[in-house]
């Protein structure tokens, strides 16, 4: 038995669907970054992004647009997707249609774009277009019950995936054995700025906590660990918004006192260098995790990572070379971790993050994305193939 696999378009045209500039958040600049290198390979002549991404009343932070941005128009885009619009939805498909590209790749990041998605990539696949899932997540971090039940649906729609851990890399193509699964680092943001040196450092050592503030991301195991450390030379800065209550932070800066820096709220790419800049380590504690953006932030600024093993963080943070590792939610392990480091031994390790992020870069990023488009006239045999959905 054999599985006809369809393709449809001479020029092999790929095109990307998901936020750019000027819309906020790691997936945004993700996708931007991969866009300009898409567009200057000529391995896509477009790509689609939303008119509204999220409606006011659903997003938590203070805007999902950044204020220093919101005149730009990302260069090759089209904000044609209004996400509570399904008449836009039927709009941006005809347009795509009449491009006719080999493949259109959809950001898979949360269970909130599953109605849109599943609409737009069931047409596609109707009209012999492959579809590819960029998977940033499999499913949203606090999925339970029917969310995950509509993610693991959405997912089944594509052809192709492409994801950030070695985690989702053997989960998909266990649940897909006929369908291409291809595994890309994030690369590292290099459109942060280079950092002016404004901030000084204190005591022995500088830790960093940055972007969204949620449950997932462990930051009250790292709050508990500061204080079972009890080193008056520790410091750590805090910065990004809060998705929820604040008032724990608040008390444990009251405990910890000069030792914890919060800044809650969305930071500028300047300030964020100079955050970075003074920082010795950038701490991930978080409880569960796939791939992450802050992590290429702090190997952007040569910074090594201390983090949890969990999701794709292992794939990225190398014991001893680019970070160090502890458990999920240990803070004795955290704390312990913490006590060990120097400041001169951490500095030491920017030269094997130099090299590891030599590696994985936006080009190679766009080139993977470009290879998720199935051979023409491909046949497979799918005998031992039964697809999850």
């Amino acid at each position: 038995m054999t599985q006809n696999l369809r393709h449809t378009s001479p020029t092999g045209e790929v095109v990307v669907i998901g936020p750019v500039l000027p819309y906020r958040g790691g997936i945004s600049q993700y996708n931007t970054a991969l866009m300009r290198s898409m567009l200057r390979l000529q391995l896509s002549r477009i790509g689609v992004s939303f008119s509204r991404q999220y409606p006011r009343w659903l997003y938590p932070g203070k805007s999902d647009v950044d204020s220093a941005l919101s005149n730009h128009v990302e260069e090759g885009i089209v904000y044609s997707i209004d996400s509570i619009n399904p008449v836009t939805w039927w709009k941006t498909y005809r347009d795509i249609l009449r491009r006719a590209p080999a493949l259109v790749v959809f950001h898979w990041w949360t269970i909130f774009w599953g109605p849109c998605f599943f609409f737009l990539a069931w047409l596609l696949k109707r009209k012999g277009i492959q579809i590819a899932f960029i998977c940033h997540n499999l499913e949203d971090h606090d999925a339970t019950g029917i969310k995950s039940s509509v993610a693991r649906h959405a997912l089944s729609m594509a052809d192709a995936y492409l994801v950030h851990s070695t985690e989702h890399l053997n989960i998909l193509r266990s649940r897909y054995p006929c369908k291409r699964v291809l595994f890309h680092p994030i690369p590292i943001y290099g459109h942060y700025p280079s950092p002016k040196g404004t901030m000084a450092k204190r005591g022995r050592l500088e830790l960093l906590f940055f972007g969204f503030i949620r449950p997932y991301k462990g930051l009250d195991v790292l709050l508990e660990a500061m204080e079972f450390l009890d080193d008056q030379d520790v410091y750590l800065t805090v910065v990004g918004e809060s998705w929820g209550e604040t008032d724990d932070l608040f008390e444990a800066a009251r405990r910890l006192g000069p030792r914890l820096e919060l800044h809650l709220r969305y930071t500028s790419d300047e300030e964020a260098a100079e955050f970075f800049d003074r920082a010795d380590v950038v701490v991930l504690p978080y409880r569960t995790a796939t791939g992450s953006a802050v992590a290429a932030v702090a190997h952007r600024y040569l910074k090594p990572v201390l983090a949890t093993r969990v999701g794709g963080l292992p794939d990225v943070v190398i014991d001893g070379e680019t970070g160090f590792l502890v458990n999920a939610g240990d803070k004795h392990a955290l704390a312990a971790s913490i006590r060990s480091m120097t400041r001169e031994e951490t500095a030491a390790l920017s030269i094997r993050i130099a090299a590891f992020t030599q590696r994985w870069n936006w080009d190679s990023l766009a080139a993977t994305v470009k290879s998720l488009v199935h051979p023409v006239e491909t046949s497979i045999s799918s005998r031992n193939c039964t697809d999850d959905r």
